[in-house]
This record gives structure tokens, C-alpha cells and sequence, in this order.
């Protein structure tokens, strides 16, 4: 098994998840084609270690690039992989960096390597993996998988919107199964309250039913334009601003962060002269449009935001659904909706990137293609959403 050093922070949350992406990926050809790349091999698995810039040879400082805001121990525990390659080589590194527009900061690196081997030699040594809930479950293309699993074992670990402390409280009622909690549902109503305790119902029942269930009445939803944003988060630029309408997609495209505004605003006056709702998923869209009003000196009419409709909202506060998370892609696949790229929202901010890098139009094709599919994904599950309400 060939493992690089942009695993470790999946193998740090969730190993499961990692497996599953290295048996699907392949490395052969990597070593061949990349520079910054050297190899050695631990506990029967090939450790290779890639980093983005060689900053010096002589001493030997190296550069490992990241898109977040505040450093974590994976990151640590990652400059201690690409260290540990890199002397195993024969190769003596004065300093490994690690860069964001946030911060850069060089990495005491050798005291984590214990701790780096010790998580390496477990994931290559074990066989199966103990199922985990994680904030990378949202856009994991494999927790489908754990679901079904944790499904048939009637846990209660993807129940939506059901932390691990409520999880322990329940156990420690022997709410144990998705049953237990349909059966023991006047418990769960002492201990969470009416409005939660009814949801969590719905929701075991959506699960062991595998059907979609309505369990508060849904307003009334008119025919409108669909809306999502696509942002380079490390430079805080929105380039993208796509539209469906009627079924055709606008996109308004900023192709230089000094043409943010000018795509700004002809998005904006795209909604203004359309006087229809306009649909989006999640809080980003509303929460991008307020910040750029600020940034840009644009006044929005205090009513702007009045024909925002969350559709992420709609299906939270309305609908059980037997899925592990209301995220779109979860949503959208479960009825059915397929998407034709492998981008998601944290890829696709190293795809825009690697655009920024090379200019290579084919990946800002691929970004157009993922931005138009998830407007057309939104579109669709409201209307499924409407389909199942009657």
C-alpha cells in the first residue's frame, strides 16, 4: 500500500475514509512524474512524501502549502511524515515550513515522528476500521457505505443531528437501537424535549422505513432561480456566481479577483430584475452577498434578502430523511441526482488553485461544469421536495 503525506490528516480523523481513498488511487506513476517527491518503505506499506516548493538545498528547507486558517497537529504530524522520508534518504532538513495566506510557520517537527509512526504502523498493520463519525462525513463519497453498515447494526451514530454526548445519554437510558428509540420515544421526550424528541423519532423511523417522511407541514414554495457561489477562500475571492433559470445556466464569472465586483453586481442585478425566489442551500450564498455588499460599497434594499429561500432549511426543518447527512450531495444521490465531476467544496479550492498556478482552462471547464451541477442538484431536490409534500 502506497501512502502519501496528504493522507495523514484523513488518516488522523478517520482511517477509514483514507483506506478507502488509497485503494482507489493510483500511485504508480506518481514517483515518476512529480518532483518534490521521495519514498521510503514502514511496516510493509511505501511512505512517499510530497511537498510544494524546495525553498533551499543547502540547507535543505522545504514548503508544504496549506488553505486553512489556524494550524492543527495534522500538520505537524504531516511535516514529520515528509520529514522522516526525507532523512530516511540521507537527507538532513534544517526546516519544514508550512504556508497558508494565514499564517507560515517553520515546524518543530522531530518530537511528532514517534507519534507519526505509531498512527502510520496502525493503518498499515490493521484490517478494518472502526466506524467514526467526522466532520469529513459531510462530503465523504464513501460515507454511504458506513451508513448502510451502521444501518444494519440499527446504531445510532448517523442519526442527523445527533451528537456523541446525546448518544451517551441515550445509551445510558438502554436506548440502544434505532427501535429502542421508536419504543422508548416518552423517555427520549424527557430527556430531550417534545420538538427534539419528535424529530428523532421521524428520523429512526425514515431509517428503518427507508423512505423519505414530512414530519412538519412545508410553506408554500413558488417557481424560482437557483444560486451558488463558488470561492478561492485563501485570497477570499468569489469568482463564481451561478444561476439556473428555467433551466438554463448563467454563469457570472470573475476571471481576476479585480473583476470580483463587476460579476458581483451583474448577479445581483440578474436577482433584482427577476423579482423570483431565489434558491440556495446552506447560509453561504446569503452570508458571501452581505460580506461583499460591505466589501464593495454596495447598498442591498433591506427587503434584498426577502425571497432567499434556504432549501437546505427546508428539508432540516421539514424532512427524515434516511441518509447520514443533509448535505446536497447526500440529499441529491439519495433521490437519485448524479454529478458529473468528483469536485466537492474542499477540492474544488485546490482545483481553482492549481487553475491560479498553470491557467489550464480545462480545470476552470471542470469548476463551470461542478458550479452548473450543483444549482441543477438544488433545483432537483426541491422538486423532489414537492413531490413527496402531496
Amino acid at each position: 500500500m502506497i501512502i502519501s503525506s496528504k493522507d495523514v490528516k484523513t488518516i488522523y480523523f478517520c482511517p477509514r475514509k483514507a483506506r478507502f481513498e488509497i485503494k482507489n488511487r493510483n500511485y504508480e506513476n506518481l514517483k515518476d512524474t512529480q518532483l518534490n517527491i521521495f519514498q521510503t518503505d514502514a511496516f510493509g506499506c511505501t511512505l512517499i512524501a510530497e511537498f510544494d516548493e524546495l525553498v533551499s538545498e543547502t540547507p535543505l528547507v522545504i514548503k508544504i502549502k496549506k488553505t486553512g486558517k489556524r494550524l492543527s497537529e495534522y500538520h505537524m504530524l504531516e511535516s514529520a511524515f515528509v520529514g522522516y522520508v526525507l532523512e530516511s534518504n540521507g537527507m538532513k532538513v534544517e526546516s519544514i515550513i508550512v504556508e497558508s495566506p494565514y499564517f507560515s510557520v517553520s515546524i518543530n517537527w522531530r518530537p511528532y515522528v514517534t507519534k507519526l509512526l505509531s498512527l502510520i504502523s496502525s493503518f498499515c498493520e490493521l484490517d478494518e476500521f472502526h466506524i467514526s463519525k467526522t466532520h469529513l462525513c459531510r462530503t465523504c463519497q464513501f460515507s454511504s457505505e458506513c451508513f448502510r453498515e451502521i444501518v444494519g447494526m440499527e446504531n445510532l451514530t448517523f442519526l442527523y443531528g445527533v451528537k456523541s454526548k446525546t448518544i451517551e445519554k441515550l445509551t445510558s437510558y438502554g436506548i440502544n437501537t434505532l427501535k429502542d428509540v421508536i419504543k422508548m420515544s416518552n423517555i427520549i421526550e424527557e430527556i430531550l424535549g417534545k420538538e427534539k424528541s419528535k424529530r428523532l423519532v421521524f428520523q429512526a423511523k425514515s431509517i428503518l422505513e427507508n423512505k423519505p417522511i414530512i414530519f412538519k407541514e412545508l410553506p408554500k414554495l413558488l417557481p424560482g432561480i437557483y444560486l451558488d457561489i463558488e470561492s478561492y477562500t485563501p485570497i477570499n475571492f468569489d469568482y463564481l456566481f451561478g444561476i439556473l433559470d428555467n433551466g438554463t445556466y448563467i454563469p457570472f464569472l470573475a476571471l481576476d479577483p479585480v473583476y470580483e465586483k463587476d460579476a458581483f453586481k451583474q448577479a445581483l442585478e440578474y436577482i433584482s430584475k427577476s423579482k423570483k425566489p431565489v434558491y440556495h442551500f446552506h447560509n453561504y450564498e446569503v452570508t458571501r452577498f452581505k460580506k461583499l455588499s460591505r466589501k464593495h460599497g454596495i447598498n442591498l434594499s433591506k427587503t434584498f434578502f426577502s425571497n432567499f429561500v434556504d432549501v437546505y432549511k427546508l428539508y432540516s426543518d421539514h424532512v427524515a430523511l434516511p441518509i447520514p447527512s443533509y448535505s446536497l450531495k447526500n440529499i441529491a444521490r439519495f433521490f437519485g441526482f448524479n454529478w458529473r465531476t468528483a469536485l466537492n467544496g474542499q477540492i474544488v479550492v485546490g482545483s481553482y488553485a492549481e487553475y491560479l498556478a498553470t491557467g489550464d482552462k480545462r480545470i476552470l471547464d471542470e469548476i463551470l461544469i461542478y458550479n452548473e451541477d450543483d444549482v441543477r442538484a438544488t433545483e432537483f431536490i426541491l422538486q423532489k421536495l414537492i413531490e413527496i409534500s402531496y
